[in-house]
């Protein structure tokens, strides 16, 4: 009988897949048809009339309806639907979809999804399921629906984001937790049991989310059967666009979003305190493995170190350890080969010389006491995604370890499990940022370190010399300390020789489309000629990362017997940073930072100064730049420009101070030097 129900029911399952790809879709009004605008939206690719999501743990399904009206031709880029997801437990099914024209014509989507990896490495394998509506055109709507399904045994409370980049009429959101017999019992980590769910609301509206229930179901406990007794759901109209800003913070911090958790029924300070326990238990049942820990630590110090100096000897050692985050995804049968093994405590990481992230970081914190130097660890989220929230009592906000060591009494946050990390500093991932921390007490709330504009500097030199017709030929060295070298370092180090070059000379950008580093092509004129001299050092993260150059580049403009020269090379390309007028978001810079740069331009023969950019220094609480320029000797002219920014996050209302700041810093780094050309010295125009 058991294996009849089962039938019947994956029966059912199958039949409702089915029948979803034929299933008749709402009804279209002539005036969505005729649409050509929103107003709320000006400008709009594209609008969402309707939005449906349904997360349903009862029978372990994620199901995803959206119906958009395209506007423009950027709007027809709607048409490609891309769904990501984990082949590891996870499915998608009943995909269909419809394109309807102005005239009500209906064109069907009739293809085959294409699916392909998009993220391998590190433990994970993201792929993208993805698909194209047909004969999409500008005033077309596009319908379409899917269903993601999991495993039986996973329960997945949702995360809801409700904001869009398009304005959205109408969207519906609905949870069916999961209910035995009337009643939510599920198991928890460390045999904790749920007795309910909750959520953490952040929306920009009063309107929250409801409960509903089913009183036909409760009064039979239905739940048994598959029929929820009760649901929660959100039901809004007009949700304006999520408006994208240059250097805002993440939008999975700032736009409109519900968590969902399952939860026992305890008030944030037990909860956290109760996770606390748990953690720091697991914690120093990892630690406390440590076979041959003492034997390696005293392979490592002498006893006439300094407390800092056996720290950072530790640290060296942990570092040069195979980090299994940076490397890419072995196979199983990789896996064979190398006869890897799973890390049960410090002891293993140490005798494979290989662990994760956290792994490193807790056999770091394990030598460090067996040094007899205090250590802990904190545990944080990664804030290019999410900050602690304390309400939502749930640990999927944690994504990493840190080291705390104390040192002459105070903490000292270290990271030997981020690859080319150096000493002293954090990835601005997990800095800056609140977590739970060990204490005598078992763990606490706790922050990381602020991060600081010293360890983010970038230092650039060049010496050209200025022939007669404006082209500058000479050297440039770039220098990048701290953060900056860490992420040039990590990316250097997963390609080749000629990979390393082209980072260089193109530059790198984090995940979010930000400039980490301006490349060398980026910063001179698009004609320039570049030639690398001398390759940094990729593999040393405690030394600067050093690059020299070769370059030749047109630098000035002639008019009659002058030229107009650029005196900031290293700013010619340098576009507005904040060109708005008004700002609706924070301003959010991963990282406070320093820039030093030195110029000297030798000009030709018979060629004198007449006259240079005035000196300047700009100053708020916060921000430094000051620009000096001079005629060091005859026909030669030297720039210095130094900039600090040393505060990371600012509220919207503190916008026009900052703005105010940059476009100052652009039109003084625009500022040109006119030199004049004697009868020996011919110009053009």
């Amino acid at each position: 009988m058991r294996i009849t129900r089962w039938a019947v029911v994956l029966c059912f399952l199958l039949c409702f897949e089915g029948l979803s790809a034929f299933a008749d879709w709402p009804p279209l009004s002539p005036d969505d048809l005729s649409m050509t605008s929103v107003k709320e939206q000006p400008g709009a690719p594209a609008l969402i009339l309707l939005r449906e999501e349904t997360d349903d743990d009862m029978n372990n399904m994620h199901q995803v309806y959206e119906r958009i009206k395209i506007l423009s031709d950027a709007g027809r880029e709607y048409a490609n639907v891309e769904i990501p997801y984990s082949r590891r437990g996870f499915s998608i099914g009943g995909i269909s979809g419809r394109t309807v024209h102005a005239d009500g014509s209906v064109v069907p989507f009739e293809g085959k999804p294409f699916d392909k990896t998009v993220v391998k490495g590190g433990g994970i394998r993201i792929n993208v399921k993805s698909f194209t509506l047909p004969g999409v055109q500008v005033g077309s709507i596009i319908d379409f629906r899917y269903s993601l399904r999991y495993d039986d045994h996973r329960l997945l409370p949702p995360e809801w984001e409700v904001q869009n980049d398009l304005f959205q009429r109408k969207a519906y959101f609905k949870f069916i937790p999961f209910q035995n017999h009337g009643s939510m019992y599920v198991q928890l980590d460390h045999g904790q049991v749920a007795n309910g769910i909750a959520w953490e609301p952040l929306l920009g509206i009063a309107k929250q989310p409801e409960v509903h229930h089913n009183a036909a179901a409760e009064a039979s406990f239905a739940s048994s059967a598959g029929q929820p007794t009760m649901w929660i759901d959100l039901n809004l109209e007009n949700i304006p666009a999520f408006v994208e800003e240059p250097y805002a913070p993440p939008a999975s911090m700032i736009k409109w979003r519900v968590y969902f958790y399952y939860q026992e029924k305890l008030t944030p300070d037990d909860y956290w305190k109760a996770q606390g326990k748990y953690w720091n238990k697991d914690v120093e049942g990892f630690l406390g493995s440590n076979r041959g820990i003492d034997d390696a630590v005293r392979g490592i110090v002498t006893a006439s170190d300094s407390p800092e100096q056996k720290v950072r000897k530790i640290y060296s050692f942990v570092a040069k350890l195979e980090n299994q985050d940076y490397i890419p995804e072995r196979t199983k049968q990789e896996e064979k080969v190398l006869e890897l093994k799973i890390n049960k405590g410090a002891d293993d990481v140490l005798a494979h010389h290989s662990g994760t992230h956290d792994e490193l970081n807790r056999l770091f914190v394990a030598m460090v006491r067996a040094a007899g130097i205090p250590a802990s660890l904190i545990w944080v989220p990664d804030r290019s995604r999410e900050v602690f929230l304390k309400p939502y009592l749930s640990t999927r906000q944690f994504d990493a370890e840190i080291a705390i060591v104390q040192l002459g009494g105070k903490d000292v946050f270290l990271d030997p499990g981020t690859k080319f990390c150096p000493y002293g500093i954090l990835d601005w991932h997990y800095s800056g940022v609140e977590g739970l921390r060990q204490s005598p007490k078992g763990a606490e709330v706790g922050q990381t370190s602020i991060p600081e504009y010293r360890q983010s500097i970038t230092t650039r030199m060049a010496s050209v010399a200025l022939d007669e017709h404006g082209v500058a030929t000479g050297t440039v060295a770039l220098v990048f300390k701290g953060a900056t070298a860490m992420r040039l370092r990590q990316e250097g180090g997963k390609t080749d020789d000629a990979g390393r070059k082209k980072l260089l000379e193109d530059g790198l950008s984090d995940s979010d489309g930000r400039k980490i580093m301006r490349g060398l092509r980026d910063i001179l004129p698009g004609n320039s000629d570049i030639t690398l001299t001398s390759k940094p050092d990729w593999e040393n993260p405690d030394s600067p990362l050093v690059a020299e150059f070769h370059i030749s580049c047109p630098l000035a403009v002639a008019a009659g017997k002058r030229l107009m020269l650029a005196q900031h090379l290293f700013q010619v390309n340098e576009k507005p940073l904040f060109p708005a007028s008004n700002r609706t978001n924070a301003v959010y810079f991963h990282l406070p930072w320093q820039e030093a740069d030195e110029v000297h331009i030798r000009l030709p023969a018979g060629m004198t100064v007449d006259s240079l950019a005035p000196d300047d220094t700009v100053k708020l609480p916060y921000a430094l730049y000051v620009v000096k320029q001079k005629e060091e000797s005859p026909g030669q002219i030297f720039s210095r420009r130094d900039f600090i920014m040393a505060q990371g996050v600012f509220l919207a209302n503190e916008y026009k101070p900052l703005k105010d700041f940059f476009d100052k810093v652009k039109a003084d780094d625009d500022q040109t030097a006119l030199v004049k050309a004697g009868s020996n010295v011919a110009t053009t125009n």
